[in-house]
C-alpha cells in the first residue's frame, strides 16, 4: 500500500510504502480502488485489501449465575436463578457468588459462609423476599461477608430498584454488608440510594410469589407462618 500525505498545503507530499501484510501506525481505512480521505491519496494493494476484526477480549467475560433450591416447611418449593452483575458491583456479586457455594469455608462466627441451610426470615407479600443472616437466622444481624472484614463498603448505587427481581443487599447501616439481602417482587425506589442492587432474578419469579402466597403471615407482619430455607445453592454458570 502506498500512504502520501501532506502536513501543509505548501510541503512536498510524504510518501510512506507499505508492503503486503506489512503494519503502520497511522489507521487509514482504504476504500475502492483508492480515493482522498482527509487529505491523504490511499491506494489498496494489489489483490485487494484483507478485512480485520477485532480480535475476541479473553477479559470479557458473561456475569455468573446462581441458583437456590428453595424448600417450604420442609417440602420443595422450586428453584430461583439469579444474575449476579460482576460488570457493575464486582465486589457485591463476588461476595454473594462465593456464599452461594459456600467455597471461603467458615466464618469468624464458627458458622459456614454459606447460603445453604439459612433461613429466608422476611416475606413481605408483593414487596420484598429477604434472608441471608447466617449467623443468627432471624435477620437481627447482617450476617457476615467473606471479606477480612465482617461488613464491607457500599460500593455503588448505579443499578435502580426498578422493579420485581432485583436483587439487594440489606445492609444494618450505610456501608455495612454482609450476607443479608433482598429480592425486589415490586418498584422499591426507596432503596436507590440506600441499598446496592447487583443483580436480577432471571428464573423463579414465580417460585417467589407461591411462597409468598403460602407463607404469607398477617398476624406477624413480615416473618412467615412456615419455616422458608434456601435447601441447595451453588453456581450455575
Amino acid at each position: 500500500m502506498e500512504i502520501s500525505f501532506r502536513f501543509n498545503e505548501t510541503d512536498e507530499p510524504v510518501n510512506i510504502q507499505v508492503p503486503v501484510g506489512g503494519s503502520f501506525t497511522m489507521t487509514v481505512k482504504p476504500v475502492g480502488g483508492g480515493s482522498n480521505v482527509n487529505g491523504a491519496n490511499v491506494h489498496p494493494p494489489a489483490g485487494g485489501v484483507k478485512e480485520e476484526h477485532e480480535a475476541p477480549n479473553p477479559l470479557k467475560t458473561a456475569n455468573p449465575k446462581v441458583f437456590f433450591d428453595m424448600t417450604v416447611d420442609g417440602k420443595p418449593a422450586g428453584r430461583i436463578v439469579m444474575e449476579l452483575y460482576a460488570d457493575t458491583t464486582p465486589v457485591t456479586a463476588e461476595n454473594f457468588r462465593a456464599l452461594c457455594t459456600g467455597e471461603k469455608g467458615m466464618g469468624r462466627f464458627g458458622k459456614p459462609l454459606h447460603y445453604k441451610g439459612s433461613i429466608m426470615h422476611m416475606v413481605d407479600i408483593d414487596y420484598t423476599l429477604g434472608g441471608g443472616d447466617i449467623i443468627d437466622g432471624n435477620g437481627k444481624t447482617a450476617g457476615e461477608s467473606i471479606y477480612e472484614d465482617r461488613y464491607f463498603k457500599d460500593e455503588n448505587f448505579i443499578v435502580k430498584h426498578s422493579g420485581p427481581g432485583v436483587l439487594t443487599m440489606w445492609n444494618c447501616a450505610p456501608d455495612k454488608n454482609g450476607s443479608r439481602f433482598m429480592i425486589c417482587m415490586t418498584k422499591c425506589s426507596e432503596y436507590d440510594e440506600e441499598c446496592v442492587a447487583f443483580g436480577q432474578v432471571v428464573e423463579g419469579l414465580d417460585v417467589i410469589t407461591s411462597i409468598m402466597e403460602e407463607v404469607g403471615n398477617p398476624s406477624r407482619a413480615d416473618r412467615p407462618s412456615k419455616p422458608v430455607v434456601i435447601a441447595d445453592c451453588g453456581q450455575v454458570s
